[in-house]
């Protein structure tokens, strides 16, 4: 069996093996979901190929620039993650996450974000990483975040030429996801999300004195489902930016507009305003962890890009050691203490702020917020 890069030509073919696992007949194809992994263009995902040439497996690979602050993360994302039935068995997925590895390595990547948590990632090292609020959105509390809007907000759905401001909103926000307009409108054209669990994307922005001042997109059900048993599954938000009160009433129009028997919000801890007015509307609020599992590729250069947001005396508290071919360690130096630790404790430390080893970080250190991964950019 031939491991490789997969070729330009060859991203079709990556798809239809995708749908022919992944995909019922009456769902979109994955080459449609996923733009940036199956349409044309330079690859960076992975194959397995018989003596023939036909692709048997595959594992999709997104080049990402995640911004935080002023820190700017190089990521993968890794999804699609395939192999054809009549090839199970044969370790095929194993070593292509060898070679996806192998490659982010090369690339100067710090973190690979993986959409799953199977036992193929976790026995290579992969973890589980930082931390997540989940509001259940009811009509109760819908209707308290609408009580709070005054005359001067205007919602309406998102239109096309409304894009320049829309993307402005995104790129003003402390941390996210690199992106342009012409970016941003395949993946909301793509509508990944709200397609894997069955439901339509809706857009909406909000504006004050002739602005957008906030954006949010969300899978909803659609008017047919709505008048059926269907409707009682959760609607999900997927994507918001701009003014913190301009998107909880986007949040509730989308409720209100498209009703469910809940709407589920993830937020991510940093969005603590947010969070705060979905509290108080009375919005169950449980905690959990960012979506899917992520990998260090390199642990320098994960804390070389997250410099500036670390202590200015970093490089002389944290020491990598250890084969970073094999298993990484690290030393933590916290007064005249020595402390060893593994890539859970550095990725909790650097990622969590609930993580137990808050206490020992260094003098200025604080959590680095991270995007929730399943919104938009969701491989």
């Amino acid at each position: 069996m031939n491991i490789r890069k997969v070729l330009s030509h060859e991203l079709g073919e990556a798809a239809a093996l995708s749908d022919f696992v992944f995909r019922q007949p009456d769902q979109k194809s994955m080459g449609t979901l996923f733009p940036y992994l199956f349409q044309p263009g330079i690859s960076h995902s992975y194959g397995a190929f018989t003596e023939e040439g036909t692709m048997v497996a595959f594992m999709g690979m997104v080049p990402e620039v995640i911004r935080a602050g002023d820190a700017r993360l190089q990521v993968f994302g890794l999804g699609s993650v395939c192999t054809h039935p009549d090839y199970r068995g044969q370790n095929l997925a194993s070593r292509l996450l060898e070679e996806c590895m192998a490659h982010a390595k090369r690339s100067g990547a710090s973190l690979v974000f993986i959409s799953g948590d199977r036992s193929l990632y976790m026995r290579s090292g992969c973890q589980y990483f930082g931390r997540v609020a989940f509001a259940a959105l009811n009509q109760s509390a819908a209707s308290v975040l609408e009580a709070s809007r005054t005359e001067e907000w205007t919602i309406r759905s998102m239109q096309p030429e409304d894009i320049f401001q829309v993307s402005a909103l995104f790129s003003a926000a402390r941390t996210g996801y690199e992106q342009g307009p012409a970016q941003l409108l395949a993946l909301m054209g793509a509508s990944a999300i709200p397609d894997i669990y069955r439901l339509e994307p809706q857009m909406l922005v909000a504006m004050k004195n002739g602005r957008i001042e906030a954006f949010a997109v969300a899978a909803v059900h659609s008017e047919d489902e709505r008048s059926t048993a269907s409707s009682d599954e959760p609607s999900r938000a997927v994507e918001w930016a701009g003014d913190v009160q301009g998107c909880s009433l986007l949040l509730a129009e989308m409720y209100r507009r498209f009703p469910a028997k809940e709407m589920i919000i993830p937020v991510p801890w940093q969005q603590k305003k947010l969070l705060e007015l979905l509290k108080a509307s009375g919005a169950s609020i449980t905690s959990g962890r960012n979506s899917g599992t992520v990998w260090i590729a390199d642990a320098a250069s994960l804390l070389t890009q997250c410099s500036p947001l670390l202590p200015e005396f970093w490089n002389s508290v944290f020491r990598v050691s250890g084969d970073p071919e094999q298993e990484r360690a690290y030393t933590l130096r916290k007064g005249e203490k020595d402390l060893q630790w593994d890539d859970n404790d550095l990725l909790s430390l650097l990622f969590d702020p609930e993580s137990p080893h808050v206490s020992m970080a260094p003098d200025g250190f604080t959590t680095i917020p991270l995007p929730y991964l399943s919104g938009l950019h969701f491989v």
